[in-house]
C-alpha cells in the first residue's frame, strides 16, 4: 500500500480484519522455518506455505554482463527514447529508470501501462519516429476483498520528502445518489501544491467506481491542472453512476477553502492528542448518532440546535468541529464565523474517518480506544 498515506490504507487493513486476515504491520521477518515464520518481535506464526511479495526489484543481470549503464536507483538508465548506453540496444518496462514529472527526480515503476507505452516510443524511435517522453506520475488500482482502492501522483509521505509546499483534504460523499440502493462512500484524498493549488495527487478508497475518479485526477495532472480547473470540470451524471456534484469537483471545492484560508482544519491523525489534551471539541452530529459512537469529552451541539446554544461554545480557546463526513461540521463552521467566532477549526474526515484511523491504530497498539463505540455505517 506503499502509494497510500496511513489515513486511507488503514481502512484497506481494516477491510482485511474483518474478512479474518491477522495483519502484523511494523515488524520484520526474522526466520522463516517448514513449520513456522519467527517475527523480528518474537512473535511465532505457524505456517504451512509462505508468500514472500515484498517489493520488486529489477533483474539487471543481463544488463550488466553486457556493459550497460545503471541509474542511481539501481536501474537501467535509458536516453529520453529508451536508449541505453549502448546506442543499439533499448530497454523497457520494470527494469528501467523513468524519470517522475511532479518530482523532478529518477524512479522505478514497475507498471504495465507505463510498461506499454515505452514499448511503443521506443519501436518509434528505432524507425525513427521520435516522440515527446512526458515522465511518469504512477497511477495503480486494487481492490481488497470488498473494497476497492486508486492512487495517482504524490501522497503526502512523497510531497514531503520532494520538499514540495503542499495541503491535502480528505472527504468523503458517495459514489452515486444516495436514493440507489448500491450507493456507498468514497474516501478520497486530495494533495495539491501551495500557493498554485497545482494537483500533486489523490487517493480514492471506496466500494464503488474509485478508478473512474483518479484516472480525472491522472489526466488533470498530466495537464498540469489546479484545483480552479477540477472544480469546473464538466463529468457525466446520472444518479446510477454519481452525483450531480461528483466526488472530485467537491474535493477541489474544499481544496480550495483551505488554500484561501476560508476555514482551518487538522487531520485525523491529531484528534488522540487533542482528545488526550483535553481540547474543547463540538460534535454537530444528531443525539442519536452521538449515542451511537463519540469521541471521549466531545459536546455535543447538533448543527439545528447551534444558533440557540452559541453561549455554549467558548471564544477564548480552540473549537474542533466534526460530524459524520465534515459536510454538517463545514456548515456549523461557516455559522459561527458569520457570528464572530474565529477559533474554530474543522477535523478533517470527521467521525467516520477517525473511527477507521482509531480503529486500526488500537488493534495495531493497544492503546485504549478513544471512541465509545465504533459506527462504520
Amino acid at each position: 500500500m506503499a502509494p497510500f498515506d496511513f489515513d486511507m490504507a488503514q481502512i484497506l487493513q481494516k477491510e482485511l480484519y474483518d474478512h479474518g486476515v491477522d495483519l502484523f504491520v511494523g515488524d520484520g521477518v526474522r526466520e522463516i522455518t517448514p513449520a513456522k515464520v519467527v517475527l523480528a518481535s518474537g512473535k511465532e506464526i505457524p505456517a504451512d506455505a509462505v508468500v514472500l511479495a515484498i517489493g520488486v526489484q529489477p533483474e539487471t543481470a543481463l544488463a550488466r554482463d553486457a556493459g550497460l549503464k545503471l541509474g542511481e536507483t539501481g536501474a537501467i538508465r535509458v536516453s529520453p527514447d529508451y536508449r541505453t548506453s549502448d546506442p543499439h540496444i533499448y530497454a523497457v518496462g520494470d527494469a528501467i529508470e523513468v524519470y517522475n514529472r511532479l518530482t523532478h527526480k529518477a524512479t522505478r515503476l514497475p507498471l504495465a501501462g507505463p510498461a506499454i507505452r515505452q514499448a511503443r516510443n521506443a519501436a518509434d524511435a528505432i524507425y525513427g519516429m521520435h516522440n515527446t517522453n512526458n515522465g511518469v506520475i504512477g497511477s495503480c488500482a486494487v481492490r481488497v476483498f470488498g473494497m476497492n482502492a486508486a492512487a495517482t501522483g504524490l501522497n503526502e509521505r512523497a510531497a514531503r520528502d520532494a520538499g514540495i509546499s503542499y495541503e491535502a483534504v480528505y472527504t468523503m460523499s458517495m459514489d452515486k445518489v444516495g436514493l440507489m440502493p448500491d450507493s456507498a462512500p468514497i474516501h478520497f484524498k486530495l494533495v495539491f501544491e501551495k500557493p498554485t493549488g497545482r494537483i500533486l495527487g489523490a487517493q480514492a478508497v471506496g466500494r464503488g467506481n474509485v478508478d473512474k475518479r483518479i484516472d480525472v485526477i491522472a489526466t488533470l495532472i498530466a495537464m498540469n491542472g489546479t484545483l480552479e480547473n477540477l472544480k469546473e470540470l464538466e463529468l457525466c451524471y446520472s444518479p446510477v453512476f454519481g452525483t450531480a456534484r461528483d466526488v472530485v469537483n467537491l474535493a477541489a471545492l474544499v481544496g480550495l477553502n483551505v488554500l484561501h484560508g476560508v476555514f482551518r482544519q487538522v487531520p485525523v491523525s491529531m484528534v488522540r492528542e487533542l482528545v488526550e489534551k483535553g481540547a474543547y471539541i463540538v460534535d454537530v452530529r444528531s443525539p442519536t448518532e452521538f449515542a451511537m459512537g463519540h469521541l471521549v469529552g466531545a459536546v455535543n451541539l447538533p448543527l439545528g440546535q447551534l444558533r440557540e446554544r452559541l453561549n455554549e461554545i467558548p471564544k477564548d480557546r480552540p473549537v474542533y468541529l466534526h460530524c459524520r463526513t465534515s459536510q454538517r461540521s463545514y456548515n456549523a463552521i461557516m455559522a459561527l464565523k458569520g457570528r464572530g467566532f474565529d477559533n474554530i477549526i474543522n477535523i478533517s474526515g470527521s467521525f467516520l474517518g477517525i473511527s477507521y484511523y482509531e480503529y486500526f491504530t488500537d488493534v495495531t497498539t493497544g492503546r485504549n480506544k478513544i471512541v465509545t463505540e465504533y459506527n462504520f455505517r
